[in-house]
Order: structure tokens, then sequence, then C-alpha cells
């Protein structure tokens, strides 16, 4: 089983509209799509896709957490969440004809020092029976990054294999951690390091250097074209064959979920990386975020180019 957490969950609803935003009139949704949203419960979608056993946990609370977990259900997505005094937010993203989609954010209500203590137990509990553990996103009010960093170290040290995917402060003060793999953009390990990063050459440098901090595999996503990984069997690239891209949202959530389930069965770190991004690309074709087509991604995956660069 692989325990997927979101600490910051949330009601994602797209709003589709028929014509332009044009600021100051109103204007009619034609369509509305909700899910139960955040980085995890997106990789938990994935991995239910891939019918992989997951257990989505974090916090919810009041009438949206009751129908988050409802929505998760429907999409077959277990789930075991504590419950806070606060309503979970809410995130509205509106997509437009040209497909420029623009996102409204909701904060996190606050989280009780007994309601993370809860959490901490439940975390301890849902790890005895992992097998992979992924951390997702971003923490509400009431949770420090220190205590988010304490929740990966203790888990690490249970010997459960952990996948970090956030970013900014997060990211970089969780560092010291150790998670088992991080999937940082260019801009996000650059942010880690202190300098810039564009070039390959630049971007293979700043992934062998978390490496050899510790991290056992660093993958760093290149968008459309692919992504570069570190780890004990060496530095490879990972390239995706062109698509006509529907929907790129959550594919980066997808990748990860995808990951979580390649190592939960003993993949190599190559045939990891290879199966995650097939399944990433797969769900850029696919409207909803999280979700893509078996097959589709079997196909791709025939089709995706991974070449080892150094040992």
């Amino acid at each position: 089983m692989i325990v997927t957490v979101t600490l910051n969950a949330s009601i994602d609803k797209a709003y589709y509209l028929d014509s332009t935003v044009v600021d100051g009139t109103v204007h009619r949704v034609s369509v509305v799509d909700n899910s139960a949203g955040g980085k995890g419960l997106n990789a938990s979608r994935a991995i239910t896709t891939l019918k992989y056993p997951v257990c989505a946990t974090g916090f919810v609370g009041g009438n949206n957490g009751r129908y988050l977990v409802e929505l998760a259900q429907k999409d077959g997505i277990n789930s075991d969440f504590i419950n806070t005094e606060q309503e979970t937010r809410s995130c509205i993203n509106i997509l437009e004809p040209s497909g420029q989609s623009t996102e409204f954010l909701e904060p996190g209500q606050p989280v009780t020092s007994e309601e993370l203590l809860a959490f901490k137990a439940k975390l301890v509990q849902l790890t005895n029976n992992a097998e992979v553990v992924t951390f997702n996103g971003s923490i509400p009010k009431g949770i420090s990054t220190t205590d988010y960093k304490e929740l990966i170290k203790d888990t690490m040290a249970s010997g459960v294999p952990c996948i970090l995917d956030a970013s900014g402060a997060l990211l970089t003060a969780c560092i010291d951690a150790l998670p088992t793999m991080i999937k940082p953009n260019t801009d996000e390990i650059g942010q880690l390091l202190g300098r810039e990063v564009a070039t390959e050459d630049e971007v293979i440098a700043a992934a062998q250097e978390l490496h050899d901090r510790g991290i056992k595999i660093v993958v760093v996503s290149l968008g459309a074209k692919g992504a570069l990984m570190v780890s004990d069997e060496g530095t490879f690239k990972a390239m995706p064959p062109k698509i006509e891209v529907i929907n790129p949202v959550g594919a980066g959530d997808t990748l990860v979920g995808s990951f979580a389930v390649a190592l939960a069965q003993d993949k190599s770190t190559p045939e990891c990386l290879t199966f995650a991004l097939s399944c990433a690309t797969a769900s850029c074709l696919s409207a909803g975020t999280g979700r893509f087509d078996q097959e589709v991604a079997k196909e791709i995956h025939r089709r995706v180019v991974i070449e080892k660069i150094a040992d």
C-alpha cells in the first residue's frame, strides 16, 4: 500500500467558460468539475488508476471535508483523514476557451496542536502497512516547516521510503530530513541551492549535489522536455514523445504517484522514471486532473527515450 499525505487538501473547482473573461462583468459558467484536491489527492488518483492500493491521509474539516471524502470515494480512493474544527478550503480554476487558466487558491485554515498530534499518531499507524509514503504540497496554518520536516524524518526512521513533492521554503526546510526522493523543477532546484540553474549541465550538477547530500533519487522535471534523474544507479535523461497537450495540470502529481507505484514494485530507478514519465505524459491527454488511460500510457512507454548520461 502507498500512503499519500496531503495536509492542505481542498475542494478543487474547475470553472469552464464559453467566453473570454472580461474584468468587471458577470460570467456564466458552462461546466463545473469538482474534485478532491491537493497534490496528494492527485497522486492518489493516479495510483488508483494503476489499480494499486492507496490510502490518502491529512486533514479535512466541516461540510467541505465530508464532500472531499465523498469525491475521493467516487474516484476509488481510500482515505483516512483527521477531522478538524475548521472548514476545508476550496481552490478555483477558471478555464477560458483559449486554454488560458486563472487559479484562486484559498489558504488552509488553522490546525490545532491537538489535531497535529492526532495526525502524527495516524501516520505512524498507516506507515506500519506502507511500502512508500508521499508527502505532497503545502501546509496549512498551525503547522510549521519544522513540524513537516519531523514527520518526514520520523517516517524515514521507520524504514519506509518517502517521496517529497513540495516547493519554496517548505522544500528547502525539509531537505535535511533526507527523503528518499524529491521532484523539483529547474527553478526550485536553483532556489534550493541558492544559484541560477538554467542549462542541462547546471541541472545535472545541481541534482548530483543533492544526491551527494544523501537524497537517493533526485528527479528534475523539465516539462515537455521530460526529466533528469540522479540516483545510485547513475544519471539519466528521459524524454517523452511529442503530444498535443489537452490538460497539463497535475502531470507532476501523476509522475509522483506512478513513481511511488514503481518503487513499491521494486523496479530499478531508470524503469521507475520511464514508467512514471509515460503515465504523466498520458495524463496530459486527459481533461481530468490525475486521470489517464493506461493503454495510452503503455503506448507512450514504448516511445519514451531514456539515456544514461553518467555513472
